[in-house]
C-alpha cells in the first residue's frame, strides 16, 4: 500500500502536465502495472514507452481514457450517490472545496486510492479529474459532473 501523502505529492508534481500529456502517462502507468503488477506502488512512476511491448502510442492513451472514464464515474458515484458507505471520502471532497484546487486534488488523490487505484495512476488521474470535472463546477458540483461525464459518452 502506498503512502497517501507521496501519491498526493505526485499528484502535485503532475498537476500542470495538459490533459492529453496525462492521458498518455495515465495508460503508460496503467500498461505497465498490466506488464510487471509489482510496480503498482511506485507512485512515481515514469515508464518507458516500447512499442513492442506496450502496443501504439494511440492506444496508450486510448486507454488512458478508458481508465479516465472508469474511475472519474467511480468517483462521481462516490461524491455525488447519497447512498453507500463512503461518507468519509464523499465529505473530505466537498470540504476540500473550500481550500482551494490543491485541496482538491489532495482529496480526490485519497479518494481514489480507497477506491482501489493504483498508486502511480491514482497519482496523474487526481489532477486530470480534478482539472477537467470538479474544479470547473465546483459550485454546482455533482449536476455539471454528471454533465461532464455524460459528454464524454459512456
Amino acid at each position: 500500500m502506498s503512502d497517501l501523502a507521496a501519491v498526493v505529492q505526485e499528484a502535485e508534481r503532475l498537476k500542470n502536465r495538459d490533459e492529453t500529456a496525462l492521458l498518455t502517462l495515465i495508460g503508460l502507468r496503467e500498461r505497465a502495472i498490466e506488464i510487471d503488477p509489482t510496480l503498482k506502488d511506485k507512485v512515481d512512476l515514469e515508464p518507458k514507452y516500447d512499442s513492442q511491448t506496450m502496443g501504439a502510442i494511440d492506444e496508450i492513451k486510448a486507454l488512458g481514457v478508458r481508465v479516465l472514464r472508469r474511475w472519474n464515474k467511480e468517483l462521481y458515484g462516490l461524491v455525488c450517490s447519497s447512498t453507500g458507505d463512503d461518507k468519509r471520502e464523499r465529505q473530505a471532497i466537498l470540504d476540500s472545496l473550500n481550500l482551494g484546487e490543491a485541496g482538491v486534488i489532495a482529496a480526490v488523490a485519497g479518494a481514489l486510492i480507497a477506491l482501489g487505484v493504483p498508486a502511480p495512476v491514482a497519482a496523474a488521474l487526481a489532477p486530470l479529474i480534478t482539472k477537467k470535472f470538479i474544479w470547473p463546477a465546483k459550485d454546482e458540483l455533482c449536476g455539471a459532473w454528471g454533465e461532464g461525464i455524460k459528454a464524454q459518452g459512456s
